[in-house]
């Protein structure tokens, strides 16, 4: 009895694969400058990029890292790999290279579902077009630049004052990355069709986020001021 229940729960579950893709986001990375892993492995100012990028894949999504020069090379792997849509996340310079590669991706017809800003260096225009949700997070002092919100601007757009830490810590601030994983877990439901898009929410940076069980849960609240961060 037990067998024939079974087959028809894989068989189920094969069809529902076949119809809902198992990830539909894949993510893009930048570092900050100061960057020289090119020289040696981690010999970089933004290190907390790599170590989001590894949470990132361990969820199950796809996810790359890159200087913050190097946004061709992004591109050029966007457009060899034809992802169903894109997150882009980047600290410091590699926050410039985020919001440059997003305009880049509206022209060539690729969708951005989410823009993860960390401390962006400086005042900065729009949101690009066609981004769904775009989130900066920026530390005490706000030499950095804010993302502006404009009349008719369709992107979700929040900016995240971080407690407690600076400009050379924000990467790798366990709560910015449970913000950005919570932020991309729910698009990539969107993205497959499980999630309304009015869902979208700031994550709870006072909640612990551990486990990506957690993305089919509105464990979220409204954007604001971060708690202090760990």
């Amino acid at each position: 009895m037990i067998k024939p229940v079974l087959r028809i729960l894989f068989a189920a579950s094969a069809l529902m694969s076949a119809f809902v893709p198992a990830q539909a986001v894949e993510v893009y990375l930048f570092r900050g400058a100061g960057d020289f892993s090119f020289v040696a492995d981690r010999l970089t100012f933004s290190q907390g990029m790599d170590d989001l990028r590894d949470k990132i894949r361990e969820s199950g999504i796809h996810a790359d890292v890159y200087r913050w020069q190097n946004a061709v090379g992004a591109l050029a792997d966007i457009r060899k790999r034809k992802p169903r849509s894109v997150a882009l996340l980047g600290h410091s310079m590699g926050a410039l290279a985020a919001i440059t590669t997003a305009a880049q991706l509206r022209k060539e017809g690729v969708k951005v579902s989410y823009l993860g800003l960390i401390d962006i260096p400086g005042p900065v225009g729009t949101v690009p077009e066609g981004v769904m949700w775009a989130e900066n997070f920026y530390s005490l002092f706000p030499v950095y630049g804010l993302l502006p919100v404009t009349r008719g601007q369709k992107a979700v757009v929040t900016n995240n004052h971080v407690f407690g830490q600076i400009h050379t810590t924000m990467d790798n601030s366990k709560k910015v990355h449970n913000a950005m994983l919570s932020a991309i877990w729910q698009v990539d439901d969107i993205d497959r069709g499980i999630r309304e898009p009015v869902t979208l929410r700031a994550y709870a940076l006072d909640n612990a986020l551990s486990s990506p069980a957690s993305r089919s849960v509105d464990a979220v609240a409204q954007p604001g001021t971060l708690s202090p961060a760990e």
